[in-house]
């Protein structure tokens, strides 16, 4: 199963995840895809906030920052397994900036990181993928839109994979169901 989890950032959709990633696991082995680079002091108080959600939970982390698909001959990946992928616009934006990808169209950056979680996905028994919902603003440099464009590229894109989409708005889940 792929699920999809989509909010604005700060909108609890990692503690959304994190629930429906333990439930879809039941007994069975839980992983923590980190996707972070933790930049700077908010980097890392960030990625410490995510460590103590996480604490005694079982979840073993893996830190992959690019080519996710490079996990799937990966020990701990099999088929009783559930992912929780954190996230995608940090993997996005580390596929972006890559000195070999960083010319690299939006369109072929989009197919490279949905090939790379979905070739994984297929791996494992659940997926569960966080990602964050951006709007373009005026204000925005060009490096910033093009951002902003990738990550919504592949969230239409993974739309397409997912079984159910969690979308929060405002203080509401929207929850649909892809057959």
């Amino acid at each position: 199963m792929i699920v999809l989890v989509i909010g604005k950032p700060d909108s609890g959709k990692s503690k959304r995840a994190e629930e429906l990633a333990m439930t879809l696991a039941g007994d069975n082995k839980k992983i923590y895809l980190a996707t972070m680079i933790p930049y700077g002091e908010e980097g890392a108080k960030r990625v410490e906030k995510h460590r103590k959600m996480r604490d005694g939970k079982g979840f073993v982390t893996i830190e992959c920052q690019t080519d996710l698909e490079e996990l799937s001959t990966h020990k701990e990946i099999g088929e009783n397994v559930t992912c929780l992928l954190e996230c995608v616009s940090n993997l996005a934006g580390n596929e972006m900036y890559k000195d070999a990808q960083k010319y690299w169209s939006i369109d072929k950056l989009k197919d490279k990181i949905t090939h790379d979680i979905i070739s994984l996905s297929e791996k494992i028994e659940n997926m569960v993928i966080v990602t964050n919902k951006f709007e373009l603003e005026e204000s925005f440099d060009e490096d910033t839109i093009r951002y902003v464009e990738l990550v919504n590229n592949v969230n239409e894109a993974l739309k397409g994979y997912a079984d159910r989409i969690y979308d929060i708005t405002g203080e509401e889940w929207q929850i649909y169901e892809n057959n």
